[in-house]
């Protein structure tokens, strides 16, 4: 086994469960429209924003376009319904921002890493403010000395640009000592590829990768972390 010593966490649906945030948040938002957030119109919703987040992981799609637009364009294809994208978009976040469920098992994953051995980071991809409170309401800001997300960087994951941003913060920084841990395919694993960096790839749901993105390791478990560090 590896000798790691720095450990770069992923917060959604890693260590938060934004998926609860994000089914709350669209929830409210599409009252506010009068309008019923059935299971094929949360469907289409998603696919579309998975679309644009990939757009903006490659660097296809400026961060002011996914943000301050996607409901704009949403409510127009789905609805033919004019909004105001940069309105909704506040409200969304401010819900949203609420959010701050702890995935199973983080609280105990973190509070057990030997915190003399092992330097934590956060990376993530996100509004600064948003992510901040989350980690801050969640009370998992006290494992973390250092939170890097992509707003004020100036890149995002999987870019090299991001990785390299963070890896020139963090004192005696190794990158072959080094674990990205997070959810996401194209963004954490993909990051990790890009850098050279050992990757754990949180798969909860045991979902088949049919990608070309390769994982060091492959968990289920947010405890079996403790097995490979």
């Amino acid at each position: 086994m590896k000798n790691y010593e720095f450990l770069l966490f992923d917060i959604d649906d890693t260590l938060l469960n934004f998926g609860a945030a994000e089914d709350n948040a669209l929830e409210i938002l599409f009252l506010t429209q009068k309008v019923t957030l059935d299971a094929k119109i949360k469907q289409n919703y998603l696919k579309f924003n998975r679309q644009l987040w990939r757009q903006y992981e490659r660097g296809d799609l400026e961060r002011e376009n996914l943000f301050n637009n996607r409901f704009e364009i949403f409510f127009k294809k789905q609805f033919n319904k004019v909004v105001d994208g940069r309105a909704l978009a506040k409200q969304y976040q401010d819900h949203l921002t609420d959010g701050h469920e702890k995935i199973k098992g983080a609280d105990e994953l973190l509070a057990s890493i030997d915190k003399t051995k092992y330097q934590l980071s956060i990376i993530t991809n996100g509004i600064a403010d948003m992510q901040y409170k989350r980690l801050t309401e969640a009370k998992l800001d006290q494992y973390f000395p250092q939170v890097f997300v992509s707003e004020t960087t100036g890149y995002q994951k999987p870019a090299v640009g991001y990785f390299n941003y963070v890896f020139n913060r963090i004192d005696n920084f190794d990158p072959k000592k080094a674990l990205i841990i997070g959810d996401s395919l194209t963004s954490d694993i993909q990051g990790g590829n890009n850098v050279n960096v050992d990757t754990v790839w949180y798969n909860p749901g045991n979902t088949k990768n049919k990608t070309s993105v390769k994982a060091t390791y492959e968990i289920d478990d947010l405890l079996a972390i403790n097995r490979i560090i």
